[in-house]
């Protein structure tokens, strides 16, 4: 009888997908931000909401590094991010990715009612320096938007990420009901024992849809649940709903995201890094300037998942084969890539050093 008892990680496991499908089979209810409880609870159309690959129409050679990581000082964050981009294409910098007429959607983390030096949130000159030169490539609109746990107009205040967007002419967009729908992700109920979290599920469409560039910013911090918020947690800030509901599958959630968006490219801040308390924090003596770096430091990337491995393993000191939602990612999106999908997942970054494919700058 040993052989057929139910081990507690099988338990909670099991109770995770129960929970996970109930929820998404609830027609009528999905939460947007709404501490109050079920107050917010709303309807959304029953659409067949699909997202664009961002990352299609990019001639990115495939001599071009992969990830570029530029270092300095904490006063020179917007040359950091000018080196950072520079360096994935030496010649054309922010235009490889960035043309004229583009509508860029630029996804940073405001997820927190937290100011700037708390690293809870993108540092706000990190996306000025992103939105000046998407400017500069030609860009005819630029949309900032996120969806934040807490409070949005409070966050957006309080972390300096409306500010900035004011100043330097860029739109944001705030997570108004009638701009979800939902996205079917899969034609079919998710299965949690493969590592699969999102089925039909509603999402921040709307400034999806208008975009024809994504760029995500994203700062490095700890996690409580998932041990680090990077470019791939990111994009979680896109999901309406009961996204509690993720917490028991965190990492298939996580790795479901990276599956989903394929940015034109991210870009990581670690100009502060919270090493530990996160993803909220709250402590000045959280926050490291570059991590185990030691110097402040822009990460741009066109491969999501090895700038995290990246990010995991210089940033926060920890080791990357650990992280089950990187392994998860890559084995998701190599599916996809031997299916026709244009884009980069690498597990390893040491494959692209091996090859020559990382580069550093000091600015």
């Amino acid at each position: 009888m040993a052989d057929k008892r139910l081990t507690r990680r099988e338990c909670l496991t099991r109770g995770a997908g129960a929970v996970l499908a109930a929820g998404a089979a609830a027609v009528g209810g999905y939460l947007l931000y709404d501490p109050e409880g079920d107050a917010g609870l709303l309807k959304l159309s029953d659409s067949n909401a699909r997202l664009n690959n961002y990352f299609a129409e990019v001639d990115f050679p495939a001599s071009n590094p992969r990830v570029s990581i530029a270092t300095g000082d904490e006063r020179r964050i917007e040359q950091m991010v000018r080196a950072a981009v520079g360096g994935l294409d030496p010649s054309l910098g922010i235009k490889r990715f960035v043309v004229k007429d583009d509508v860029v959607l630029i996804k940073p983390n405001v997820g927190f009612d937290r100011p700037p030096y708390l690293g809870a949130t993108t540092h706000p000159e990190v996306l000025r320096a992103v939105i000046r030169l998407c400017k500069e490539a030609g860009a005819r609109k630029i949309i900032i938007t996120d969806n934040p746990i807490e409070s949005p107009r409070a966050c957006f205040a309080k972390s300096g990420i409306r500010q900035v967007a004011e100043a330097e002419g860029a739109i944001i967009v705030l997570p108004e009901r009638g701009r979800f729908e939902t996205l079917t992700f899969r034609d079919r109920e998710p299965d949690w024992r493969k590592g699969e979290a999102l089925g039909r599920w509603p999402i921040l469409y709307e400034p999806l849809a208008e975009a024809t560039k994504v760029i995500g910013v994203a700062p490095i911090k700890d996690h409580n649940l998932c041990s680090a918020s990077m470019n791939l947690k990111n994009w979680y800030g896109l999901l309406g709903g009961r996204r509690n509901l993720f917490h028991q599958v965190i990492h298939n959630i996580v790795s479901d995201l990276a599956l989903m968006m394929s940015p034109t490219l991210v870009i990581a801040d670690a100009t502060r890094v919270m090493m530990r308390n996160g993803p909220t924090g709250g402590r000045v003596t959280d926050v490291i300037p570059g991590g185990k770096l030691g110097r402040a430091a822009v990460i741009a990337s066109v491969d999501p998942v090895a700038c995290d491995a990246w990010c995991y393993q210089h940033l926060l000191g920890r080791d990357p084969a650990k992280l089950a939602y990187l392994k998860l990612a890559h084995e998701k999106i190599q599916d996809r890539i031997a299916a026709g999908h244009r884009r980069f997942g690498q597990f390893s970054w040491k494959i692209y050093e091996r090859q020559g494919l990382i580069v550093t700058t000091s600015v």
